[in-house]
């Protein structure tokens, strides 16, 4: 696809951090959009090993990356190796997904709270305010979730997690900031309330390539209004394809991807117009 993009000494770096990382479109998206604007610019997938991401954002800093993305499971031990965290809202997040680094000084911010409100909003006109929700995860990706939810305005919150401390340390965490919406840890799915759920979001990596696991059976809740899945590879996974089997109206992560990323490569490059629609056409011209 990009057999004309041509590196020299000048090109300047950017990436991803993951473990595993072989599976992202990242790369993909944001060289489309380099090619796109006749940019000198790179984008790679750095595989990172868990006990390495402090060295990996020091050879960031050192070698003079332009900028990253952080993926799982990275996301919220990010925050303990970047300078600054601008926006009050990805502070309170705790997870970072998108590094830029000005005069070797490193800022984080959170792009999947944004993206994952766009990608509502666009695949299936969701609008949060005064609506009751389940997120599954208490992770990253979860946690961008979450406080997206709560700041939208949502009513109520249910976040279950297969570790029960985990998801009751997000839904006590986000319940300080967020005290006009109910948030809730569920030790069980029988624990939610006899009613329909306006939308169900799985924010873990059950169902990515390599990781057959259920985020959760239907069989255990009414069915809802609409569901969400942030895993984009495969485009759909076996909760998604049931939740579609079912009648559920559902989105994969793809769109929230994009939006994100967008997001990212404007804090990056400042650069906005014809970003999304570049990306849109990359993922088109792959064939996922």
């Amino acid at each position: 696809m990009f057999t004309d993009l041509k590196i020299d000494a000048k090109t300047k770096l950017y990436g991803i951090f993951g473990n595993p990382v072989e599976h992202s479109l990242s790369p993909i998206l944001h060289n489309a959009v380099f090619k796109h604007l006749k940019m000198d610019c790179v984008y790679m997938a750095f595989r990172v090993e868990p006990d390495a991401l402090g060295l990996a954002f020091e050879g960031m800093r050192s070698i003079g990356i332009r900028g990253v993305n952080v993926t799982i499971p990275f996301k919220e031990d990010a925050v303990n190796f970047v300078d600054e965290i601008p926006e009050d809202l990805d502070r309170l997040t705790g997870a970072i997904n998108t590094v830029v680094q000005k005069d070797g000084k490193l800022f984080g911010y959170n792009t999947d709270g944004q993206g994952f409100l766009h990608a509502l909003h666009e695949e299936l006109s969701f609008k949060p305010q005064g609506k009751d929700v389940l997120v599954i995860g208490a992770g990253g990706a979860a946690r961008g979730v979450v406080f997206a939810l709560a700041h939208a305005g949502v009513d109520q919150l249910f976040i279950y997690n297969r570790s029960r401390e985990r998801a009751r340390g997000l839904a006590e965490y986000a319940s300080t900031y967020f005290s006009e919406t109910e948030i809730v840890s569920l030790g069980s799915f029988g624990d939610l309330p006899d009613k329909k759920l306006d939308l169900v979001v799985n924010a873990t990596s059950c169902g990515m390539t390599g990781n057959q696991d259920l985020p959760m059976d239907w069989g255990l809740i009414r069915e809802p209004k609409a569901a969400y899945d942030l895993v984009y590879t495969p485009s759909e996974t076996l909760w998604f394809k049931e939740a579609k089997r079912i009648g559920i109206p559902c989105a994969n992560g793809l769109g929230m991807l994009v939006s994100q990323a967008a997001i990212s490569f404007e804090r990056w490059t400042g650069k906005k117009e014809g970003v999304r629609e570049a990306m849109r056409e990359a993922l088109r011209s792959c064939k996922l």
